[in-house]
């Protein structure tokens, strides 16, 4: 699992820059998504736009009340919700890393929907047939 990106001026030890540039990076991925964030303790949860998507993490924005190091719940689109771990804060971002890998994919997947079953009005007999105002009546011999 890798982090989501911390920004360029994160606190990070001089001698770990190195080791940073040679772990490997799942690709990021921009979506259109959104996410909540729930908080080990009371809190009410949080809505987030999704900037990034990777396997091990996800780059949040409107952060502002997440706290770098706190334990979370994250649902990000149609995923179950996913313990993770805030890894960075700044200007309004968030960088969170998640306990174990996603399928981004499955993060996008649109949700399937039955249609509902068509309901037959007064008097019609087809099914899709309409059902409002005047025109159910018209096969209706004992309408007024």
């Amino acid at each position: 699992m890798t982090d989501p990106e911390p920004p360029d001026d994160q606190a990070l030890p001089a001698d770990a820059e190195p080791e940073r540039e040679q772990l490997a990076r799942a690709p990021r991925n921009s979506v259109f998504l959104s996410a909540t964030v729930e908080r080990f303790g009371g809190g009410a949860p949080t809505r987030h736009r999704v900037r990034d998507l990777s396997t091990g993490g996800v780059r949040l924005d409107q952060a502002t009340m997440l706290q770098t190091g706190a334990t979370v719940l994250v649902s990000v689109g149609a995923l179950e919700a996913v313990a993770a771990t805030i890894v960075w804060v700044k200007d309004g971002q968030a960088g969170i890393k998640f306990a174990e890998a996603i399928d981004p994919d499955a993060a996008r997947a649109r949700a399937a929907v039955a249609p509902r079953p068509a309901q037959q009005g007064a008097g019609s007999s087809a099914p899709g047939a309409p059902s409002v105002g005047w025109i159910p009546a018209l096969k209706n011999p004992y309408g007024r």
